[in-house]
C-alpha cells in the first residue's frame, strides 16, 4: 500500500508516513543525521535502522547524494583542518585551551573535531615539514627592527592574524599571544597543534613568504619575530663586519654596548617602541632624536700598493685577550687581530652557531611564534645556501677579509663558487652597500674578476626586479644624495618610502650599526632625515666610478649599452612600453639631482659618471623611445602620443625651461656641460668631429699626453684588449680622454676638510668643459688641463685619458700627479685599502 494514504495512527506521525516518499528526506534529516553523525553508524547502518524503525526504504548511493547535499560528513577537508589549526593555534597559549572547543557547522549541525583524524594530519604535515629547502637570501632582507618595520612599506596593518571561517566555532576568547602556558600543560592533542602551527610558520618563512607570514600572526607575535629577525641581522653583520679582530662572539650585551652607544635600549617585545611613543628618543622640540647627528664632512680611501713606503705603527698585542687584558669595545684601535686558528675558522659556521645558540636576542626560542629549531635544522641541511647569506653579509659589512674568506673556503669546499651565490645578487648587493669611505671598489672588482660562469656579472646583469647593476649604482647615487621617493625610480618600488641598503652611507658618514641609524630606527623612524645627506660628493662619486671601471673595464664585461630598468613608463595613448638606455637612465639621474639634490649640487658627479661610462664604450648614439611629458610630468591630455625616438642629448636638451629656471646657475651649468659632452661625443663617433680623418698631432694633445701614443694608444689596456678580444675602452676621442683625466686627477686630490670649504677645488673649473667643447678645436687642449687642472702637475695619460699604472681604471694619486697637492692628510677621515687587482 502506498505510504502516502495510510491513515494516521498514534505513534506514526514522528515517522512521517502522511508524506510522499521524495519529500520525507527533509523531514527525516534530523533522524538521519543523529545515527550517522551523532551515533558514528555507517550509511549501510544508516539505511538498515531508516527502513526498520521508519519505514524509509532508499539505498546507500542515496544517503550518500543527500549527505552531500546537506554538507554533512564524517571526514575533515584539508581546508577544515587547516582553518582548526589556525583558530587553536591563536589560543594555544591560552589557559585551558582544548580542540574540544572547536565545532564545525555542518548543514546547520554542529560537529565536534575529529581528534585522531586531526592527529594523523599534524603528523603527516610534519613529516612533510622534514624536507623543506632554504631559500637564499632570506636574513639578508630584515635590517629594519620592529619600531621602523612597522611603520614602513612592508608592515601590514596590525591585527589578530586570519579571521576565522564562519562554519568554525571556537567556545573561548582569543588569547594575547603572550607566553602564559607551557608547553607541558597542554593535552597532547594542543601539543601537536601548537608544533604543527609553529612549523607551519616557520615554512612560509623558509620558503621566502613574508607577506603571507605576518597575515598568521598577531600583533604581538610580529613584535617578537621581527625582533628575533632583525636581532640576527644585527649579529650576522657584525660578525661578518669585525671578522678578524676584537670581539669573536657578538652577544646582544656587546652588539648594543658598541652600537647604542649613549642611547636609550632599544624596543624588546616585552617593552616595544610604538611608533606614537617614538617621543622617547626624540628631543624635547620632538624634531630630532637624543642621539647625535652625523657629520656632514666625509671620510675617504687611498688606495696604496706594497712597493709604497711607510712608516709602520704599532699595533695591537696579538695575544691581548689571551693576557686577560681588556680592550675598549668603543675604541676600535684598541682590538687586537685574531690569530691564525680564529681567522681560519668559517664565517658561515659561525653565523649558524649562534642561530642555534641564541645568542643574538633576547626573545627564547621556546616564546619565539614560529619554530626555530626547523629553521636550524633546514639550514645545517643547506651548506651552499648558507655560504651565500653569509657572503651576503660580508658584501654589506664591506669587510674583505670576511669576504675573501667566504670565497676562497667556497672553492676550497665545492671546487668551484656554488649557483646559490647568484641568488642573493651578489652584484647589486655591492652596489647597493656601496662604501668609499671603506673598501671603495674592492669587494665589486672581486666580485666581477671571482666569479665566472653562471655566477658571471655578464648572466647576473639584470636582477629580479629588472635593475641593472649600473641601475643599482644610480639608485644608490640618488638614495644618499637627493630627496626622491622610491616610486619615482621604478614600479618596483611603488608603495615604498625608504630604500634598500639606506643604512650604509657611501661617504662613511654612519653605517648599520653606528649610534644614529639603530636610535633612528628604534624611534620608528624608517627614512634616512633630510638634513644627514649632502650632496653627490668626491667620495660617492669615486666610488661608484671604480666601480664602473670594474665593471665594464673586465672582459668579463657586460653589455654596456643593456637597456635601464628605471623610469620606465607607458604611452597613456596606445599603452606604449617606453624604457630608457643607460645614458638616459644618468641624464635622468642628474635631473632628480637638480631637482631633489642637497644644497651646494653641481652635478660634477654626473659629469663624472657620464664621462667614465663614455670612456668605456657606453653609446652615446643610442636612442630609446622617450615621452617627454609622461617623464617630466608634464600635461598629456590632448590624447595624441607624444613618445619620440631620441639619444641622451636631445633628451636633455628638451628639459622644459621652466624647470630649469628653478635650478641654481651651477646645477645650470652642470647641466649644459652633460649636454655638451654627449654632443661632442655623438660628433665624434658619427664622423663630425672636426678632427675625424686626419692623425692627431703632438700640440694637440698637450704636454701631459705619453708621446709614444700619438696616433695609436699605447696604453696597457689595450694590450690586454689585443690578449683577451674584448674591447672595454673607447680610444678615440682625446677631447673626452682629457677631461677623464682631469676629473680623475680631482677626485683623487681633494675633499672638503670643513663645511666652510667649497665642494669642488679651486684647479677644477666646469666652465671651461663647456667653452672647450663648444670651440670643437683641439689646439685649445692645453687651455682646458690649465683650467680644469694644472696641466703641468699631471703625469702622461693616453688620448683615451688613462694613465700608466697598475690597474688604468683605478690609478693611484701617485700614478696621475707629477707633484703632491692633495689635501687628504686628515688620517682619522682616511682608510688605506690595497690597490685592486687588474682585471686583465
Amino acid at each position: 500500500m502506498d505510504p502516502s494514504v495510510i491513515p494516521e495512527t498514534e505513534g506514526s506521525v514522528e515517522k512521517f508516513l502522511h508524506i510522499p516518499y521524495d519529500k520525507r528526506w527533509e523531514f527525516l534529516k534530523d533522524t538521519m543525521i543523529r545515527i550517522y553523525f551523532e551515533e558514528q553508524n555507517k550509511i549501510a547502518t544508516v539505511a538498515k535502522r531508516m527502513k526498520e524503525e521508519y519505514s524509509f526504504d532508499a539505498q546507500s548511493k542515496q544517503y550518500l547524494y543527500h549527505f552531500k547535499k546537506w554538507k554533512i560528513k564524517k571526514r575533515i577537508t584539508t581546508e577544515e583542518k587547516g582553518a582548526i589549526i589556525s583558530a587553536l593555534g591563536k589560543r594555544r597559549l591560552q589557559e585551558g585551551a582544548s580542540t574540544s572547543d572547536a565545532t564545525l557547522d555542518q548543514g546547520g549541525f554542529e560537529k565536534a573535531v575529529d581528534k585522531k583524524q586531526l592527529k594523523r594530519y599534524i603528523n603527516q604535515s610534519i613529516r612533510q615539514n622534514e624536507s623543506l629547502t632554504w631559500s637564499t637570501g632570506l636574513f639578508l632582507q630584515h635590517a629594519l627592527p620592529y619600531a621602523a618595520f612597522h611603520t614602513s612599506q612592508h608592515a601590514s596593518p596590525p591585527g589578530a592574524g586570519p579571521t576565522t571561517p564562519h562554519y568554525l566555532t571556537i567556545n573561548s576568547p582569543q588569547g594575547n599571544g603572550s607566553p602564559s602556558v607551557s608547553q607541558n600543560n597542554l593535552t597532547p592533542t594542543m601539543q601537536l597543534v601548537q608544533k604543527k602551527v609553529l612549523l607551519d610558520r616557520a615554512k612560509l618563512f623558509i620558503e621566502g613568504r613574508a607577506q603571507d607570514l605576518m597575515a598568521q600572526m598577531s600583533s604581538d607575535e610580529k613584535k617578537s619575530t621581527m625582533t628575533w629577525l632583525h636581532d640576527f641581522w644585527m649579529y650576522s653583520f657584525m660578525t661578518a663586519k669585525y671578522w678578524g679582530k676584537g670581539p669573536k662572539t657578538w652577544s646582544l650585551g656587546l652588539i648594543n654596548f658598541k652600537s647604542f652607544a649613549g642611547i636609550p635600549t632599544p624596543s624588546t617585545p616585552g617593552h616595544p617602541i610604538e611608533q606614537g611613543h617614538a617621543s622617547e628618543l626624540l628631543s624635547p622640540s620632538g624634531n630630532s632624536p637624543l642621539f647625535k647627528d652625523p657629520t656632514q664632512l666625509c671620510r675617504w680611501t687611498i688606495h696604496y700598493t706594497n712597493d709604497v713606503n711607510y712608516e709602520p705603527v704599532q699595533s695591537p698585542r696579538l695575544a691581548q685577550e689571551e693576557s686577560g687584558e681588556q680592550f675598549d669595545i668603543d675604541d676600535e684601535s684598541t682590538w687586537s687581530h685574531w690569530p691564525k686558528e680564529d681567522i681560519d675558522r668559517s664565517l658561515s659556521d659561525t653565523i649558524t652557531q649562534g642561530l642555534r645558540e641564541n645568542v643574538f636576542t633576547t626573545v627564547q626560542n621556546e616564546t619565539l611564534p614560529m619554530a626555530a629549531d626547523s629553521i636550524v635544522k633546514t639550514i645545517d641541511k643547506s651548506p651552499k645556501e648558507l655560504d651565500a647569506e653569509a657572503l651576503g653579509f660580508a658584501i654589506m659589512s664591506r669587510n674583505m677579509d670576511a669576504f675573501v674568506g667566504i670565497l676562497n673556503s667556497s672553492y676550497e669546499t665545492y671546487g668551484d663558487y656554488p649557483a646559490t651565490f647568484s641568488a642573493i645578487s651578489p652584484f647589486h648587493l655591492a652596489a647597493q652597500y656601496l662604501d668609499g669611505a671603506k673598501s671603495c671598489c674592492l669587494i665589486m672588482g672581486a666580485l666581477v674578476n671571482s666569479l665566472e660562469s653562471e655566477n658571471s656579472i655578464g648572466v647576473n646583469y639584470i636582477d629580479d626586479s629588472g635593475h641593472t647593476v649600473l641601475d643599482t649604482l644610480l639608485i644608490t647615487i640618488i638614495k644618499s644624495h637627493s630627496t626622491t621617493q622610491p616610486h619615482l625610480l621604478s614600479d618596483e618600488f611603488v608603495g615604498q618610502s625608504r630604500y634598500p641598503g639606506q643604512e650604509i652611507d657611501p661617504c662613511g658618514r654612519w653605517d648599520a650599526d653606528s649610534p644614529c641609524i639603530r636610535g633612528l630606527y628604534a624611534s620608528g623612524i624608517q627614512t634616512i632625515p633630510q638634513g644627514w645627506k649632502h650632496m653627490f660628493c668626491h667620495t660617492s662619486v669615486q666610488a661608484v666610478c671604480h666601480c664602473l671601471t670594474a665593471i665594464f673595464g673586465s672582459p668579463q664585461r657586460p653589455n654596456i649599452n643593456t637597456t635601464s630598468g628605471l623610469f620606465a613608463s607607458r604611452c597613456p595613448c596606445c599603452g606604449l612600453e617606453l624604457k630608457v638606455g643607460p645614458l638616459h637612465a644618468v641624464i635622468l639621474t642628474a635631473f632628480h639631482l637638480a631637482c631633489f639634490g642637497l644644497p651646494g649640487e653641481n652635478l660634477f658627479g654626473m659629469v663624472s659618471c657620464l664621462v667614465c661610462l663614455l670612456t668605456y664604450r657606453a653609446d652615446p648614439c643610442a636612442t630609446s623611445e622617450i615621452s617627454l611629458p609622461v617623464l617630466f610630468g608634464l600635461d598629456t591630455a590632448d590624447g595624441r602620443c607624444q613618445h619620440f625616438q631620441m639619444n641622451a642629448a636631445e633628451l636633455a636638451s628638451r628639459t622644459p625651461p621652466e624647470l630649469l629656471r628653478a635650478w641654481t646657475p651651477e646645477l645650470r651649468q652642470g647641466w649644459m656641460a652633460l649636454i655638451a659632452i654627449i654632443q661632442q661625443a655623438i660628433a665624434n663617433r658619427t664622423g663630425q668631429h672636426l678632427t675625424s680623418g686626419r692623425q692627431t698631432t703632438q700640440a694637440a694633445y698637450g704636454s701631459s699626453v705619453d708621446k709614444s701614443s700619438i696616433g695609436t694608444c699605447a696604453n696597457i689596456v689595450h694590450r690586454y684588449e689585443m690578449t683577451s678580444d674584448v674591447k672595454t675602452v673607447y680610444c678615440g676621442n682625446p677631447q673626452l680622454g682629457r677631461i677623464w683625466a682631469t676629473i680623475q686627477s680631482e677626485l683623487l686630490t681633494y675633499r672638503r676638510l670643513t663645511e666652510h670649504e667649497p665642494w669642488l677645488s679651486a684647479r677644477f673649473q666646469m666652465e671651461r668643459i663647456m667653452e672647450w667643447l663648444r670651440r670643437d678645436d683641439e689646439t685649445n687642449l692645453g687651455p682646458l688641463s690649465d683650467g680644469i687642472h694644472q696641466g703641468h702637475d699631471l703625469k702622461d695619460y693616453s688620448p683615451c685619458g688613462l694613465f700608466n699604472a697598475i690597474d688604468p681604471g683605478c690609478a693611484r694619486r701617485e700614478e696621475v700627479c707629477k707633484t703632491y697637492y692633495s689635501n687628504l692628510d686628515d688620517w682619522k677621515r682616511t682608510t688605506f685599502i690595497h690597490a685592486r687587482d687588474n682585471a686583465f
